[in-house]
C-alpha cells in the first residue's frame, strides 16, 4: 500500500513567508515568489552580498535567473551553489536538498519499494535520515516535500492515495471556523469555563475540527444545526 508522499515535520518545515507586492523578474517579466533573505544569503556564492529580509525567485524553468530584488539585485543560476530543481539547466535535480538526494534515485526507491513518504525513502536511499534544514539548503526557503520530493513522487509509479469521503456531517468544517462560532456564542469567559486548556497545550491530537468535536461533544450538539442548515456548501 502506498504511504501519503508526508513532510520532513521538523521545525523548518514552517509556513513559507508572505505578504508583498506581484513583482515581476526582470528578465523573463514571470512574477516571482517571496523567499526570505536567509535563504538567498546561504545559498549564494561566496563574496554576494543579499542584505535585503527578502527576495523574490523566479519561477521560470527557462530563465537564467534565480533571485531578485524590486530595487535591482538580480543573482543567477552561476551565483547560486545549488541547482534550483525547476530550472531546465539544473544538473542534478534534487528531490531533498538536505539528504542531498536526486529525482532519479527517489524515482527509483519508489518503483523499487512503493513507498512515497519522505522518511521513507531518504532512508532506503542513504541508510539514515537527516535533520531537516530546508529554509537553509532548498532555494525556495521551504520543505522539499512540497516541491522538489512532490515533483519526483509524480514521476513516479506510485498510484494516488484515494481521498475518502467521511460521513460525518461535520467534516469539511475548520477547526477555526468551529471556534470563531462558539466564541460569538459564549464569549471568552464562557469558553474559558467549558473547554479544558489541555486542548490546545497538552494534547497533541487536537489538530482537526472532528477530533476536537469528539472530544467536546457539547460543542457538536450546538454546532451541527448551525453548519448543516445554515453554512453554505461548495457546489459540486
Amino acid at each position: 500500500m502506498n504511504e501519503r508522499p508526508g513532510g520532513c515535520g521538523d521545525s523548518c518545515c514552517g509556513k513559507p513567508p508572505q505578504g508583498g507586492d506581484s513583482i515581476a523578474c526582470p528578465l523573463c517579466g514571470k512574477t516571482g515568489e517571496v523567499v526570505r533573505g536567509s535563504t538567498v544569503r546561504k545559498l549564494l556564492k561566496p563574496g554576494l552580498a543579499a542584505p535585503a529580509d527578502r527576495y523574490l525567485i523566479c519561477a521560470a524553468p527557462d530563465c537564467a535567473a534565480v533571485y531578485f530584488h524590486p530595487k535591482g539585485a538580480l543573482f543567477r543560476q552561476d551565483e547560486v551553489i545549488v541547482p534550483v530543481h525547476f530550472k531546465t539547466a539544473a544538473v542534478p535535480v534534487y528531490a531533498c536538498y538536505c539528504a542531498g538526494i536526486t529525482k532519479t534515485q527517489v524515482v527509483a526507491a519508489v518503483n523499487k519499494t512503493g513507498a512515497t513518504r519522505w522518511a521513507s525513502i531518504v532512508k532506503e536511499i542513504t541508510g539514515r535520515v537527516p535533520k531537516c534544514n530546508c529554509e537553509e539548503k532548498n532555494p525556495l526557503g521551504q520543505c522539499c516535500s512540497g516541491n522538489a520530493y512532490a515533483a519526483a513522487i509524480a514521476e513516479s509509479s506510485a498510484k494516488p492515495v484515494p481521498v475518502k469521503k467521511s460521513k460525518d456531517p461535520l467534516h469539511g468544517l475548520t477547526l477555526e471556523a468551529v471556534l470563531t462560532y462558539l466564541l460569538e456564542l459564549h464569549g471568552w469567559e464562557g469558553l474559558w469555563n467549558r473547554l479544558p486548556l489541555r486542548c490546545f497545550q497538552y494534547d497533541p491530537s487536537i489538530k482537526s475540527s472532528l477530533i476536537f468535536l469528539r472530544k467536546n461533544p457539547w460543542a457538536r450538539e450546538k454546532l451541527e444545526n448551525w453548519y448543516i442548515c445554515e453554512v453554505p456548501k461548495p457546489k459540486k
